[in-house]
Formats: structure tokens, sequence, C-alpha cells
């Protein structure tokens, strides 16, 4: 935690909009410049006045929260796992099965990244699977095993609180763990793209919270920390019209379930539907042309989709999780 004494407060600034006046107590810490807005000149002036009071008693203020030292945030007083699991309760019901599985493991890989010392007690490999089918999922948490819950109360007690994110160098340091996969390696963009964006929405929640004083995560292009990519498809990758009727003669042919994995294989590679439309299609959502007319177009209406995430996931305790309606021809 970096500190200093360069610190200067400057008077009160009033604002007076057409609904309301803003109070804002402004002041610099190491060059760096904050603002706190009151809606009352007393409050402002009480802030203000616990700041001077400070810098009179030669305290020095952290760098990373513009405050005193003795100015406890609720960010320092949190642990970063207790939050990690109240945002989840919280958005819980706001998200689909998929959604809550990306959430969790987002978490998994922040939380192991904000851990004071690594397990000796417990294999890596448990400790992460603790957290990301027990820990940051509100359904089952309650019913962890006794083993699952012994790993869960030492990460509790091992876990940084979440001031950590108000240390910039500190936000660096996560990032980088957290981009980095278990075999050393640099994770996928689109993985990075992902974690970025779910921590940012958890960032927001703990402003909301008056948790964090300020979103840390770094904005625009440095926010997703990835290299360029291309959606370009390499054409030797494709299959040629005759390898797809090949394989899919093959499928047809399998004498468990050979036609019906045939028309749905069939309907992707023809049609171009995600694998979750396609098992969500009813027979009444297809309009196929006479058998003499085959120069005609066929009919597809794609309702919605049906992804599997996995039963734990979702509230009906069915591996796949309706989705949303999105009426389309094609």
């Amino acid at each position: 935690m970096e500190t200093t004494f360069d610190v200067k407060i400057y008077k009160i600034l009033t604002y007076k909009g057409a609904r309301k006046t803003t109070y804002t107590v402004r002041w610099v810490v190491a060059g760096k410049r904050w603002r706190e807005p009151f809606d009352t000149v007393a409050l402002a002036e009480g802030f203000r006045s616990g700041l001077i009071q400070a810098t009179s008693k030669g305290e020095a203020f952290v760098v990373g929260t513009g405050l005193p030292v003795s100015h406890r945030s609720k960010a320092a007083e949190m642990s970063w796992y207790r939050f990690a699991v109240e945002y989840v309760d919280a958005r819980w019901p706001q998200l689909g099965g998929n959604s809550r599985k990306n959430v969790a493991k987002t978490l998994t890989a922040t939380t192991v990244a904000l851990m004071r010392s690594k397990p000796t007690q417990f294999a890596p490999a448990d400790v992460r699977t603790a957290l990301r089918e027990w820990a940051f999922n509100t359904n089952r948490r309650a019913d962890a095993p006794r083993e699952v819950a012994a790993i869960l109360r030492w990460v509790e007690r091992n876990s940084l609180p979440v001031s950590v994110w108000e240390d910039l160098e500190r936000v660096e340091q996560i990032l980088r763990a957290i981009d980095t996969r278990l075999d050393g390696k640099q994770a996928a963009a689109w993985s990075r793209k992902r974690n970025r964006r779910i921590l940012n929405v958890a960032m927001k929640y703990a402003v909301r919270r008056r948790i964090l004083r300020a979103n840390p995560l770094p904005k625009g292009k440095e926010s997703t920390g990835a290299t360029k990519t291309t959606n370009a498809v390499d054409k030797r990758s494709l299959l040629n019209p005759e390898q797809a009727a090949a394989i899919l003669d093959w499928i047809r042919r399998r004498s468990r379930g050979g036609k019906r994995l045939h028309a749905f294989f069939a309907t992707l590679y023809y049609c171009g539907p995600r694998p979750e439309e396609a098992v969500a299609m009813r027979v009444e959502d297809v309009t196929l042309p006479s058998v003499q007319a085959v120069d005609q177009w066929c009919e597809l209406l794609i309702h919605t989709a049906t992804p599997e995430v996995g039963k734990q996931w979702t509230d009906r305790r069915d591996p796949r999780t309706a989705g949303f309606e999105r009426p389309c021809g094609g």
C-alpha cells in the first residue's frame, strides 16, 4: 500500500443544477485529483474537515484511494471471496444457465489470483473445482460436501480484501493472472475479452454498493488486453460438398438414431443454424418444398434456442436452458 504526505485540499465546489445543488470536496494526493460529491453542505464540510484533520496530525494518505490511512473503506473490510459470493447471489436470478457458468469460471480464476498464499493441504485443482462448481453456484452452495466446505472455509480465510483493486499495480497483476492458462500460456483473445467483460460488471456492482470508489479496470482498448484477431476461415479446413454428403450418408446409416442425427447435422450444414437452435426446432417449424420441386427453397422457423450447460446451472434442473425467442425465416 503506497502512501504519501503530498496532499492539497481545496475549497468546496458548489454546483446549482436544475433539480438540486451538489457540494463537491476536491483534493489532490501525489498529483492525482480526487472529487467527492455530497447533497448537503454540512456533509461536504464534515468530510473536508476530516481530510484537514488528518493532514494536521501528519497522517499519510493512501495513493490508491486518496484517503488517509485511518479511513478504512468498505473495500478494506470485505474479503474478495465474500464479495464474489454476494455478487453471484445478486446476479443469479438475472442470468441464464450459460452466463451463470461463465461468471463462475471468471470469478474462480480471479479468486485464485487473490489468495494470500497457495494451498498446501488441498490440491489446486480441487480448490478451483470447489469455487467453480459450489461456491459460485447459488443453488448448490448450501449442499456442498464436507470436503468442499472445508476448502471454501480455507479460501475465505486466505482471500485478500476487495481493497487490492484500489492498487493499480495489483490490478495489472491480477489481470495478467486471469489471462494466463494453467499451462502458463496466454488464454485465447475471446476468453480474455469475456473475463474482462464479466469483471467489469462486477466492478460496477461494487461501485453501486459503495464498496469501491471507482471502477479500477482499464478503459478503452487497454480493457481487453487482447491482440487483434481475425474472423476469417481457412477454406482448407472446410468440408467440400462431396465430403459433407459422404459423412451425412454415413451418419444416416447408423443403427441407433442415425436418421435423427442425419436430419440434425444436415440442418446445420445446409441451413447454418446454431446447434442449440436446431435442437429446439419442431416438425411444424419446417416447411419443405414438394418432392417434384427440387429447386425450391425450404423455410425454417427458428423460434428459440436451448443451449446445454449442465442442469446444475439451471433453475429447472434441466441440462438444457430455455433461450430467448428469436423468430426468423431462413
